[in-house]
């Protein structure tokens, strides 16, 4: 079989900006796809290179139905709960081998397809991007389950609030003028949409590779009910510190250090850790809880002096 394309990646940024020369789209919360048709028919490549093809056969069908005869797109195909794109609500297709079995799962999906790499025998890569997406939006019959990712040239902090509410995941940044990039590349941008609260630090791991000091905060809040207060680990916590800062919280943890979790519930990690007696609150942004209870994509703030540890519950939300 021919060798699958490379994706181009985005870059998380947490600075964002509103530039001209850029492009926003919404992000997707689901499998990354490159699709390519060509005269041995058509091909699904997951974003590692796997064929998945028989876990989404509608999307491979319809592709194959389109007059364009040789092409090469990217998207995301994704469920949704709701207004929103789910990854959990994918997840029973993700793995499926069998495309009878995939067709009898009762999840319905979508193929957003937002850029063109070939097209009837011309390799677009070095073309501009809206020059692509040009190209896009005639090469497709857009019929279910195949949409367009719609752009926009301009966006503001307003818009940014506006489709966080709604439940979108975020958005990508693109440079209106760049080419197909393989692999991370700085002209595609990663906006979150994140949550944030107070989360009682429970202890640390150790480093691992270069990085100095801890490898991440193990953090948790507290569950009041009428049975009693638990404390509900909530997962780690490993980027947004610089080595300063790293070298501080672990001076502050290992005089707080305890030989055995202080966690009543939650499964806890056992590789490299170190317990902490649960009296620091650490502020994390996260895009949301998963449904085992714990953080997604979080990313740490900094430490909170004005609030008690005994206060700290999960916010709704």
């Amino acid at each position: 079989m021919p060798t699958a394309p490379t994706p181009a990646l985005a870059t998380l940024c947490h600075d964002r900006f509103w530039e001209p020369g850029w492009v926003y789209e919404r992000k997707l919360d689901g499998q990354r796809v490159l699709a390519v048709r060509d005269a041995s028919g058509v091909r699904l490549y997951s974003r590692s290179g796997r064929d998945v093809s028989a876990a989404f056969p509608e999307v491979a069908d319809a592709l194959a139905e389109q007059a364009a005869e040789a092409f090469v797109v990217d998207g995301e195909v994704v469920a949704f709960e709701g207004p929103r794109t789910s990854f959990a609500r994918l997840q029973p297709r993700i793995h499926v081998a069998n495309a009878e079995q995939a067709r009898r799962s009762g999840v319905a999906i979508w193929f957003y397809v937002f850029d063109v790499l070939e097209a009837e025998g011309s390799d677009l890569r070095d073309e501009p991007l809206l020059e692509r997406k040009r190209r896009l939006r005639t090469l497709l019959r857009w019929q279910r389950p195949l949409r367009s990712t719609p752009h926009r040239v301009n966006g503001g902090e307003r818009w940014f609030a506006e489709i966080c509410r709604q439940g979108w995941e975020g958005l990508i940044a693109k440079r209106s003028d760049a080419t197909y990039p393989s692999g991370r590349t700085d002209s595609w941008l990663k906006f979150k949409c994140e949550a944030g609260q107070e989360l009682v630090v429970v202890g640390w791991t150790d480093p691992e590779r270069s990085r100095v000091a801890l490898g991440a905060l193990l953090l948790a809040y507290h569950d009041r009910s009428a049975d009693g207060d638990d404390l509900v680990y909530a997962g780690k916590v490993g980027t947004g510190f610089s080595q300063a800062v790293l070298r501080a919280l672990h001076d502050r943890l290992t005089s707080i250090e305890v030989d055995e979790s202080p966690c009543t519930k939650g499964k806890l990690p056992s590789k490299g850790v170190h317990w902490a007696r649960p009296e620091l609150v650490a502020q994390v942004a996260f895009t949301e809880w998963t449904t085992a209870g714990q953080l997604r994509h979080p990313r740490y703030l900094g430490l909170r002096d004005d609030k008690s540890a005994d206060d700290v519950v999960r916010e709704s939300g």
